[in-house]
């Protein structure tokens, strides 16, 4: 057998801090062959990103310490190599997609200066001259690559100015302008909702065949790995606890961690999908809309003029009962946030009606009573809890505001703090000191200090990994029938959405165009929308993708074409 391209041997990495060293990295043995598809998973904190960043070279040296091992590239030892060799490697021989890519774009600068900039410090490095027209045609040309054929158009735009699915495929095409052997993927689709994810996956797999290149996955989305990888690794706390074929780690899964999250994962389909019920009678509905839209206006020009309208939402019509778990799923850009911002009393609806508890929202947005009545759970807790209080602060803040007595109030924390199984003790803690699935249950905490009836989950899982999702959903469930909460559950994880959910409805254009109970809507979908949502789901058994929705090529080209209207792409 050839010598792999990228061949990681017993790396033990430290970490330096407060005059103490702590092992992060235990032994990590891994290899990437020439053309080959290699996934490392784990849930948070297992120690896949210090492996590449340690591979890469941008790890921080100090804190972090190689107390041994070595990294070979093409046969050359990596950690031997200056500062100045490590950077002209980078991009020309390993290349690297980052998760979240509006993180990795200047937002000051075009599309075109940025990709430009890599083209032509590539070859300052390599002692090439070439014409500005001469970059710019090749830059076009590796945007074809990576199916975006307005070259012109996307090299003059900003990256706001860009869909979600457009900078993912930006990302990956900045990445290949150097012409890598291997290019390191860490989470290309987690932001991204699945028909544009599916898109992004099969683009990547087209070009690790066409290009000639090996590919080294870095993700905790066992779908997504199924899809992708040839050969499998397993992390957990800083070890390589498993390996093997994709095939054999997912047919017969050895160490108990890789079965953990196998069990973690929401199934789709099968013997496993979690049915969930609403035992409830009430026959007054919590949420209510009848034709009730949004319609934003567009302005520009020299005096701000008015120069069009944008209908958000269109005439959507539904009833969310107490008791229920309603989930709203679509694409971004289909309305779902612009709803449930209307469901707050954020924005005012421009017709139809919007009832919470059989009155108008727009009667009782803003007063301490709707407060009382429905609150939110946003997306990512890292953003919006205040990195500068305390977890008793960010607690005390809503109680304060509702008319709770200063005494009763550090009572309540510790109440607040039960309810969601975390530690007296963590009102005195920030939110940089908890995980990712601590900080969410402080959010979850927060939005139930003033006792609300409904609660707006807007993606609450979607940054946590699998095993901490879990343990956050079976939170959710408890809250539900203890505190006899209904909840609005706002996702694009169908799957998840599958087993947590009673009711759904889908959204496509700021219309619902189906709705009704999960299990009529997942087993038998109507709209081709639905279907095509459902069958580009990664699932994790050839029994779920079995029993997936067949599209023909007719409707996935109409679900493309929407998508585009959307910006997904």
């Amino acid at each position: 057998m050839s010598a792999p391209l990228l061949e990681v041997a017993d790396l033990t990495i430290g970490f330096r801090a407060y005059g103490t060293q702590r092992r992060i990295l235990h032994g990590v043995s891994l290899t990437v062959g020439e053309g080959e598809r290699v996934s490392l998973i784990g849930q948070s904190g297992s120690g896949k990103t210090v492996t590449m960043r340690t591979i890469i070279g941008t790890l921080p040296m100090p804190p972090g310490v190689v107390e041994g091992g070595a990294i070979r590239y093409d046969g050359r030892s990596l950690l031997d190599l200056s500062r100045q060799e490590r950077n002209r490697l980078k991009g020309t021989g390993i290349s690297i997609i980052l998760q979240d890519p509006m993180l990795s774009f200047n937002p000051v600068l075009t599309v075109g200066r940025q990709m430009d900039d890599i083209v032509r410090f590539a070859d300052i490095r390599e002692g090439r001259t070439r014409p500005r027209a001469e970059r710019r045609a090749h830059i076009v040309e590796t945007l074809w690559k990576v199916q975006l054929p307005e070259g012109d158009r996307i090299l003059g735009s900003y990256p706001m100015m860009l869909s979600g699915g457009m900078r993912q495929r930006v990302l990956i095409g900045m990445a290949l302008l150097n012409k890598p052997r291997l290019l390191i993927a860490d989470e290309p689709g987690t932001a991204l909702d699945v028909t544009t994810q599916a898109e992004i996956l099969a683009l990547l797999n087209r070009l690790v065949a066409e290009e000639g290149l090996s590919l080294l996955l870095i993700t905790h989305n066992l779908g997504v790995v199924r899809e992708m990888a040839d050969r499998v690794y397993v992390m957990e706390k800083g070890r390589i606890v498993e390996e093997g074929t994709r095939a054999t780690v997912f047919a017969n899964p050895v160490h108990p961690y890789t079965r953990r999250l196998m069990e973690a994962v929401p199934p789709l389909y099968g013997l496993g999908v979690r049915t969930v019920t609403n035992l409830r009678e009430s026959r007054a509905p919590a949420i209510e809309a009848d034709g009730a839209g949004k319609a934003f206006l567009t302005r520009g020009g020299w005096f701000n003029q008015v120069t069009g309208r944008f209908q958000a939402v269109n005439d959507v019509s539904l009833k969310i009962m107490p008791g229920d778990i309603f989930g709203i799923a679509g694409e971004s850009g289909s309305g779902k946030t612009t709803l449930a911002k209307m469901m707050l009393g954020l924005i005012k609806p421009t017709s139809g009606i919007l009832e919470v508890e059989g009155r108008a929202v727009s009667a009782l947005a803003g007063t301490e009573e709707f407060r009382k009545l429905i609150q939110i759970v946003y997306q990512n807790p890292g953003s919006s809890l205040n990195p500068r209080r305390t977890v008793a602060d960010q607690l005390a803040v809503p109680l304060k505001f509702t008319g709770h007595e200063t005494a009763g109030i550090g009572r309540r924390i510790g109440e607040l703090l039960e309810m969601v199984d975390l530690p007296a003790d963590y009102a005195n803690m920030y939110p940089h000191e908890l995980s990712g699935g601590q900080k969410q249950r402080v959010a979850i905490a927060r939005a139930l200090s003033v006792r609300p009836r409904i609660l707006v989950l807007d993606e609450p899982t979607s940054a946590l990994d699998v095993l901490v999702q879990s343990t956050v959903i079976d939170l959710l469930h408890r809250l539900r029938e203890e505190l006899d909460l209904t909840y609005v559950f706002i996702s694009h994880d169908l799957s998840l959405m599958r087993n947590f959910c009673n009711r759904v409805a889908v959204m496509l254009r700021g219309e619902v165009v189906e709705q009704g109970a999960v299990a009529e809507i997942f087993d038998a979908p109507r709209h081709p929308y639905t279907r095509a949502l459902l069958s580009a789901i990664p699932v994790i058994s050839e029994q779920e993708e079995a029993l997936k929705p067949q599209v023909t090529k007719q409707e996935r080209a109409a679900v493309l074409a929407t998508s585009t209207a959307l910006g997904g792409h």
